[in-house]
């Protein structure tokens, strides 16, 4: 079938410098599909993993892999990898290549001006969500995590692991491009795709792959960063968790047994602020004495107040103050006083906190 129709048959009009409605309907479809996966919990298929990683090969030049080694999460993988001692395949050059051969592609049928407007114009819509949330946001605090290894660690084999997280934007920007474009399809590119869609992590091998499943669990906040307050927000079959306070990856401690002990003795200003926030500003306010700077009604409903608290530098990095609205906690709507508003130091009553554009208090 020809790349220009979508699903429904209909021909694409032809790309003139500026997305139609019918092109945005496709890249959002493109897009939002590859979101799903990328955000999937859903058990992989090993057998058809395990055919679409067949067919990858073939498309490479390799000989198809023999041995096919599961694991249960992507820290899993590693440890296997080293084990085997074999020779990682580095795919990072057939993509260089493969990139190269599709951007001749959208270069011939476009034009180096057509085409560079419409790579802005899908940076713009692909971007955000797959590199920001994907791979920045997920893959990102779960390097994070792996790099706290020693250097000995065979985590040292990250860079030649591929997943979902880290290929979703750009096999989802060269596939609305071509199709936009009306280039036609690739089958090495489809290829990839698919392995990227059914795979969690997974590590190419000469004779051999090794492949994880997905999270069983993904949690994120509002703003979609990861966030779980209660539990880790990133899990695994084999055990392994990641634990964050929105979109900071934290010690397993923040979330499940914050308190003041702990939180005086962590160096790193970042976790210390959200294990305060995790344990309430108004529990750390009360059992460390922070002192009160002012205190006043609260103009917004009379029967809160709003108090205004001197923050030490030691504390959070830097000297500041946080805002508490606090009230009979046995009147409507109980007390209101867990989470906190920072301010800088310089703020000089509880009315001028509470005027501050981004008051988060509950």
């Amino acid at each position: 079938m020809d790349d220009r129709l979508q699903m429904s048959g209909t021909p694409l009009p032809p790309f003139e410098g500026v997305l139609t409605a019918e092109h945005e309907t496709l890249v959002a479809d493109i897009r939002d599909q590859w979101m799903r996966d990328g955000l999937s919990t859903r058990p992989v298929d090993r057998g058809e993993a395990e055919r679409a990683v067949r067919e990858m090969y073939a498309l490479v030049g390799l000989e198809p892999p023999l041995l096919k080694v599961w694991v249960d999460s992507p820290p899993g993988c590693f440890p296997m990898v080293s084990a085997l001692g074999g020779s990682i395949v580095r795919c990072g050059h057939f993509e260089n290549r493969l990139k190269e051969c599709l951007e001749g592609r959208l270069r011939d049928r476009l034009g180096q001006r057509l085409l560079d407007r419409l790579r802005c114009q899908l940076r713009a819509r692909l971007w955000e969500p797959l590199w920001g949330q994907l791979r920045a946001q997920l893959r990102g605090q779960l390097l994070s995590q792996l790099g706290d290894r020693a250097g000995s660690d065979p985590s040292r084999y990250v860079w030649g692991a591929k997943d979902i997280w880290r290929d979703a934007y750009w096999i989802a920007f060269y596939t609305s491009a071509l199709r936009v474009a009306g280039a036609g399809s690739d089958e090495r590119l489809d290829a990839l795709a698919e392995v990227t869609r059914r795979l969690g992590w997974w590590i190419p091998l000469a004779g051999a792959v090794v492949m994880s499943g997905r999270p069983v669990a993904i949690r994120r906040d509002g703003d979609l960063r990861l966030h779980c307050e209660n539990g880790p927000a990133l899990s695994w079959p084999d055990g392994h968790t990641l634990y964050a306070w929105h979109g900071t990856r934290v010690p397993k401690w923040v979330i499940e047994a914050p308190n003041c002990e702990a939180i005086a003795a962590e160096k790193d200003a970042e976790v210390r602020r959200c294990a305060i926030e995790s344990l309430g500003w108004d529990r750390y306010v009360a059992e460390t004495g922070l002192p009160l700077v002012a205190s006043a009604e609260d103009p917004r409903d009379p029967a809160l107040t709003l108090a205004l608290y001197e923050v030490p530098e030691e504390v959070l990095g830097e000297p500041a103050r946080v805002l508490l609205r606090v009230g009979d906690p046995t009147g409507p709507g109980g007390s209101r006083g867990r989470a906190g508003l920072v301010v800088p130091v310089e703020t000089a009553t509880p009315l001028e906190a509470s005027e501050w554009d981004h008051l988060r208090l509950s």
